[in-house]
Parts: C-alpha cells; structure tokens; sequence
C-alpha cells in the first residue's frame, strides 16, 4: 500500500496474451474465428469470462489461434 493505495497487479486475459504472441488483431481473430469482434473485445477486458462461454465459441478461438482449450482458458 502506497499513500493509501494498494496497488494490485493488472490482469490481462490469455486470450489477449495468446493473440498478441501470434501477432494478431482483435479484427483478424474475429474473421478467423467467427467470433463478434465486440465479444473478444469483452472476454479480453474480463468483461465478459471466457470460462463460461459456450464451447463452441472457445473451441473456435482456441482453433483460430492454435492453442489447446485449456491452454485458452486456464489462468498462467
């Protein structure tokens, strides 16, 4: 805690980490995967959780990107 903030480590979803190793944009994963833009957007910010989206929707992203499902949804 500094000057009474806490200061709390920024979260960032595997879906964003995996899409930027693969030097992807949120569009191109989109087109890719069939997947609204405006839902990646989402799942990216933890809006919305990728956990508990419907299988469908993971497989085909984790297919666009060439990761296991696990590897998309489990926090590293």
């Amino acid at each position: 805690m500094r000057d009474g903030y806490q200061i709390r480590p920024i979260k960032v979803s595997n879906l964003k980490k995996i899409r930027i190793r693969k030097q992807m944009t949120q569009k191109e994963l989109a087109q890719k995967s069939g997947v609204p833009l405006k839902n990646i957007g989402n799942y990216e910010q933890l809006r919305r959780d990728l956990g508990r989206a419907r299988v469908d929707i993971v497989m085909s992203l984790a297919k666009a990107l060439d990761v296991t499902v696990e590897e998309l949804i489990n926090d590293n």
